[in-house]
């Protein structure tokens, strides 16, 4: 029971600083800290990363129509808009694809100490 009030209470958080100018993930840590979570390193990622998902599924309910609208566009086959838009969205997550392949062991060390916090606020 406990677990699952800590999971709500994470779950919150991260609800209200995902659309805020905040650093989300560094709101989750400082909240993992206060809640006294002692999760090893591999659960703690674990919860983040669920968490997130559940925040970009969300996300995705909600603007289903325009997300419905850019697929649409883009099975045209035409450089129209969406394509444009599309093509912008990909190119912008190279930078993360790069960061998360070639550094995924410093990331998850990073994850069971407090510099993440810091760095993250």
């Amino acid at each position: 029971m406990e677990e699952m009030l800590r999971a709500i209470a994470l779950g919150i958080v991260q609800g209200l600083t995902e659309f805020l100018p905040v650093s989300s993930s560094g709101h989750l840590e400082l909240a993992k800290v206060i809640l006294e979570d002692h999760s090893v390193a591999e659960q703690s990622m674990l919860m983040t990363v669920v968490l997130h998902a559940a925040t970009a599924l969300s996300t995705v309910v909600v603007f289903r129509k325009e997300i419905a609208e850019i697929f649409r566009g883009l099975f045209q086959f035409k450089w129209n808009e969406e394509a444009q838009f599309s093509a912008r969205i990909i190119v912008s997550m190279l930078p993360a694809v790069f960061v998360g392949l070639f550094f995924e062991k410093e990331i998850e060390s990073l994850f069971d100490k407090n510099v993440l916090l810091v760095g993250m606020m």
